[in-house]
């Protein structure tokens, strides 16, 4: 691994203390409160956080991982899984190839290969992850064979022996048995930095379709069958807002921890033509259903959510619209849901959320501030106070959806991995959390 020792003055600054620099002034842990923590509602003023953060990549070439809450490393070992990309200034095309490979994160950052693919983007890149089924199979998604559309891969990179599902997955259940696929095309037309630019959509003049939405897959045999129809969901949202008769999607889908049930984003397209100042261009329907589509629950009504992550198989943090206006709550997935604010003196701002495996502690980020900086914390939710890790500087993106979020990720053993551009390139870093976590809980 490369330590950032050297780059400080290309962007890594805050409460991060890098390999061989000095240490962070203790006025910078006031960088917290540009996040909206202030001391004692959260941030911790005048402290900071002695942690080396390492470049996993080789230096000068495009790699990045993707989205913050699926496995990237394997859980008995130290391979990290990544792509390798040409380019980072544009959206991707049907002819651009991802190349698919593992860092191992003890080995000096080497860099080995196994699989290319046309399917990915560059906010979940091509749902590259290992499987959680001990098997050491990775899974991501393809370009099915003569250009037939898209379809997932079960990849065994010790014999390159694969199966293959019938649709591209957008999510998969944590013991590897189980994925929910929505439409990548119909996907591509809404947010280009999610979908995959093989092909239009074939339903694109079809705003509720009865044939399309939400497909459970079983691994084993590769094959799926349709749970809930955009056509369904339609008859339970029209009622609620004028916005969900429009052209409908589900963007964001995810399994709790058993696979019993999933949640997911239901959203309305924007109208044609320029935005309207001060009108939200879409808005958002939190729904769960159980895995065979049944036991549909409206989480949070037409409005705003965005990023979330399952706690337990009950229990999915949110930033959301509830009670106390735009907030981080813990959501309880029931018929009549139950919202807990979590420290809004110190979320007062949207990210990428994600409990560690024993729900003590929470990786939080932002999106550029006004120096163009993007902050990584992490959050004591036994405590109610956070730490800012540090900032990264973040270069203007000439199109939105090519930006690079840090997506914070948890690793097994303790470790953070997150993807930047603070190099000017994009590049995989890492931090070990470990140490730092124990010497927090010995402080009074």
């Amino acid at each position: 691994m490369a330590s950032v020792s050297a780059f400080v003055l290309t962007g890594v600054v805050g409460l991060a203390v890098l390999k061989g620099a000095p240490p962070a002034s203790p006025a910078t842990a006031d960088r917290a409160a540009d996040f909206g923590g202030t001391p004692g509602a959260g941030a911790v003023a005048g402290q900071r956080a002695e942690a080396a953060i390492e470049r996993l990549t080789p230096g000068g070439t495009h790699f990045f991982f993707g989205y913050y809450d699926v496995p990237a490393m394997e859980a008995a070992g130290g391979r990290h899984l990544v792509h390798r990309v040409p380019f980072r200034d544009r959206l991707p095309t049907a002819n651009d190839e991802a190349v698919l490979g593992t860092i191992d994160i003890e080995g000096g950052g080497t860099f080995r290969s196994f699989a290319k693919t046309s399917a990915w983007n560059f906010q979940q890149g091509a749902m590259l992850q290992w499987l959680g089924d001990g098997s050491g199979r990775v899974f991501y998604n393809e370009v099915a064979p003569e250009a037939r559309g898209y379809r997932g891969v079960l990849h065994d990179i010790a014999t390159n022996a694969c199966t293959f599902t019938d649709r591209a997955l957008a999510n998969v259940s944590r013991d590897g048995r189980w994925g929910l696929a929505i439409d990548f095309d119909r996907m591509h037309d809404f947010r280009p930095g999610y979908g995959y630019a093989l092909r239009d959509d074939p339903r694109a003049g079809v705003p509720h379709p009865p044939d399309d939405g939400i497909w459970l897959c079983e691994l084993r045999t590769g094959r799926s069958r349709l749970v809930l129809s955009l056509g369904a969901l339609h008859e339970r949202v029209r009622a609620l807002s004028p916005l969900m008769e429009r052209k409908l999607l589900v963007n964001h889908i995810t399994f709790n921890p058993s696979a019993t049930r999933f949640v997911f984003l239901l959203r309305n397209f924007p109208a044609a033509g320029p935005p309207v100042k001060g009108q939200s261009a879409w808005q958002t329907a939190v729904f769960t259903a159980a895995r065979d589509g049944g036991e549909v629950r409206i989480l949070v009504p037409p409005g705003y959510a965005s990023h979330y992550h399952w706690r337990d198989d009950a229990t999915i943090v949110f930033h959301s619209d509830g009670p106390q206006g735009r907030q981080l709550y813990e959501i309880t997935d029931a018929p009549t849901p139950r919202f807990t604010a979590v420290d809004p003196a110190f979320f007062k701002r949207d990210g990428h959320c994600s409990y560690s495996a024993d729900g003590r502690w929470m990786l939080y980020d932002s999106y550029p501030d006004a120096a163009r900086k993007q902050h990584l914390y992490v959050y004591d939710l036994k405590r109610r106070r956070g730490r800012e890790l540090g900032a990264f500087a973040s270069p203007p993106a000439a199109v939105t959806d090519v930006r690079c979020d840090l997506h914070p990720r948890w690793l097994p053993g303790g470790r953070v991995s997150f993807d930047s551009t603070h190099e000017d390139y994009r590049g995989v870093y890492a931090l070990n959390l470990r140490p730092l976590l124990a010497a927090w809980e010995r402080e009074p």
